[in-house]
């Protein structure tokens, strides 16, 4: 109960301030009654009280785990792929007005392009080292619109599996 007055409280205070610091890693937006004005980079950006808002984000190089997922390869071998996104923020306002769950959005968009490219090729071509770089310029290309910058693509696991399938029909196991 004690942490949300003071959290009501800061956010009155920076509400009031005229003055907003953006952190040197960071780059946002300035809304005015909730319109875009304009792009706002580190160090002070002076506001209207309660009518202006800055949005910020982080937009030095990160990391995201695809979750692993299981495809068929174009000679029919279910393999299981895991892989690492390194992206970082090119264009704030378009990562910050155009997708909502950029994460998510990135995630998915890989993991669909990976999908896509494992089914187009034989098991032994999916484990070479120029197959991270076929799905690195294909995400790339997919992720840009979002203000997205791909900068590598590394599937991390991938292997073959062997799957069994139990049938229950007529009583057999």
């Amino acid at each position: 109960m004690f942490d949300k007055l003071i959290e009501f409280l800061l956010n009155i205070i920076e509400d009031i301030l005229p003055i907003f610091f953006v952190k040197q890693y960071d780059n946002g937006i300035l809304l005015r009654g909730g319109k875009f004005i304009k792009v706002v980079t580190p160090g002070p950006v002076f506001k209207i009280p309660f009518l202006d808002k800055i949005e910020t984000n982080t937009i030095v190089t990160t990391t995201l785990s695809i979750p692993t997922q299981s495809v068929n390869t174009k000679d029919n071998k279910l393999i299981v792929v895991k892989a690492v996104v390194k992206y970082k923020i090119s264009d704030v306002e378009a990562f910050m007005l155009n997708v909502y769950d950029a994460a998510d959005a990135i995630a998915d968009t890989a993991q669909a392009i990976i999908k896509e490219q494992i089914a187009m090729r034989d098991f032994v071509e999916c484990t070479t080292n120029e197959f991270d770089n076929v799905i690195t310029k294909k995400l790339r290309v997919e992720v840009r619109k979002w203000g997205v910058d791909v900068e590598k693509v590394t599937l991390t696991d991938i292997g073959q599996i062997k799957s069994f399938r139990l049938f229950n029909e007529g009583g057999i196991y």
